[in-house]
């Protein structure tokens, strides 16, 4: 089977009301190994919480800006 691993590299977010009305779904495919799925799916939550355009109800800036953030964070790591 191709890409088969022994353990699973995924990690996922699944919070049903981050604020009134807006919930948030992600999957990390686990591509650029599990520390970085892992690092996604603790930090994005409180980050995108932490994000002015989010509360803006700038949903698409807010997360745009997020993943570019977490992309610095994790190449100076």
């Amino acid at each position: 089977m191709q890409g088969w691993r022994k353990s699973n590299e995924d990690a996922h977010i699944s919070i049903t009301d981050l604020v009134p009305g807006v919930h948030l779904f992600a999957v990390f495919d686990g591509h650029g190994g599990k520390e970085v799925a892992i690092y996604c799916e603790r930090h994005m939550p409180k980050m995108l919480l932490a994000s002015d355009d989010f509360h803006k109800q700038n949903y698409e800036v807010a997360l745009r800006q997020l993943f570019l953030k977490i992309d610095m964070q994790l190449v100076s790591k």
